[in-house]
């Protein structure tokens, strides 16, 4: 760094500071201009200090040098990705957990009448004091005093059960809740179905079936056929026009 030029001691007819700052930098100025300061003594010392300056500084730092260290950051730049190039993987993993997150955290909420849920046509949530209401998959475990709520999409009305095969053999209507014969469902329900039941201290596996049918449907028949087939690894039913879906739960102690 080189030290700063003396106030310049010009008097009133010489050019200012930054015409003689374009003039040491070899910029175009008027011919009297360059009259003047090759006339006068301290015009002449200025311009010779700015020169000078200008002269250091670029033997320091030579264009040349200065455009090789651009050359090279731009080829650096070329090679590396963006920064939102990197990001996007993690983007791309992240987002949908998210919008996961978004859309089915608050539907989840096992007693707000409005929750809806999309996907597969027969979907179970199990709520449990202290925690928060989980979905259950096939083999889920559950506990006694879990209450659980039910969902059912069909693209066309119709009517529907919900049955449950307790360890102990017992058969149940879960929906409509110790009812006789099935509900009736809109085409393209996807609000939970109303009320919940809490599940008792029965051991072994819990079996959940939702029977679809454009028809109204007795329980009874279908409550028979599940205790009959207490005991079996995997019971099944027989109904004719319907579509029976099938979840199993593990009973935890």
């Amino acid at each position: 760094m080189t030290a700063p030029l003396p106030p310049s001691p010009r008097g009133p007819d010489c050019p200012p500071a930054a015409v003689l700052e374009a003039l040491s930098a070899g910029e175009p100025t008027p011919d009297a201009t360059r009259a003047h300061v090759k006339a006068c003594a301290t015009c002449g010392a200025q311009l010779d200090a700015l020169t000078a300056g200008r002269d250091a500084f670029l033997r320091a730092r030579p264009p040349e040098r200065f455009l090789r260290q651009l050359e090279t950051r731009e080829a650096a730049a070329a090679r590396a990705p963006s920064p939102w190039r990197r990001l996007f993987p993690v983007l791309a993993a992240v987002v949908p957990l998210l919008v996961l997150v978004l859309v089915l955290g608050p539907r989840l909420l096992p007693d707000d009448p409005g929750v809806t849920w999309k996907g597969e046509a027969f979907r179970v949530v199990a709520a449990r004091a202290g925690a928060e209401p989980v979905p259950l998959a096939q083999d889920g475990v559950v506990k006694a005093g879990d209450r659980l709520r039910f969902a059912y999409e069909s693209p066309e009305a119709g009517h529907l059960l919900v049955l449950e095969l307790d360890g102990r053999g017992n058969a149940s209507v879960f929906h409509p809740f110790d009812g006789a014969s099935s509900a009736p469902l809109a085409a393209a329900q996807r609000d939970f179905l109303p009320g919940s039941v809490e599940l008792d201290d029965a051991p072994g596996a819990e079996w959940l079936f939702a029977v679809f049918s454009p028809r109204p449907l007795q329980a009874a028949p279908l409550l028979a056929q599940l205790r009959e087939q207490s005991g079996r690894a995997a019971p099944t039913l027989a109904c004719d026009g319907c579509r029976v879906s099938s979840l199993r739960l593990r009973k935890a102690p």
